[in-house]
């Protein structure tokens, strides 16, 4: 009887358990996200993309550290703004927001679908070509999102310079 008893206490405890984890990483996710609605690391420095923060969660095409370097992006001959050009672009992209947007300079929001965790991208025009840094809001890593982001950018810039070649 008092191996029964305590059987069903541990499975009570069990259950409790199951029940009372999903809760609390929602809650721990959910604060995540509220916490990255703040805009922090973000904007240029000397007219130049500050550097990454030393976490993964962050791509810059000006970096000489391998975990974060990305190309840039080149800008073909004559093209009059580019900067406006690749923000036609992103505005294609699902949970994009531009916070600011001139000749020389674009920042904008990514929202994720699950808990709207947010990530900032920044443009900038320099010489011939645009360069460009990706970073999470929150968190260590992102599980490569920014990186991906990018290079799927890449590839629709070109896209449409091919496009607009033929």
């Amino acid at each position: 009887m008092v191996h029964r008893e305590m059987l069903k206490k541990i499975i009570y405890g069990f259950i409790v358990i199951l029940v009372l984890l999903p809760i609390a990483f929602a809650a721990m996710f959910y604060n995540l996200a509220r916490q990255s609605e703040t805009l922090i690391n973000a904007g240029l420095q000397n007219g130049l993309l500050q550097a990454c923060p030393d976490r993964p969660s962050c791509v810059n095409s000006l970096s000489a550290i391998n975990e974060h370097a990305i190309a840039a992006f080149s800008v073909p001959t004559g093209m009059a703004d580019p900067v406006s050009a690749l923000a036609v672009i992103i505005m294609d992209m699902p949970g994009t927001e531009i916070l600011e947007h001139n000749d020389d300079y674009l920042h904008v929001t990514f929202s994720s679908a699950i808990f709207s965790f947010i990530d900032d991208l920044e443009i900038v025009k320099d010489a011939e070509q645009l360069q460009v840094r990706s970073v999470s809001r929150v968190g260590f890593s992102d599980m490569g999102v920014n990186r991906a982001r990018v290079e799927e950018l890449q590839k629709f810039w070109q896209q449409a310079h091919l496009q607009n070649q033929n």
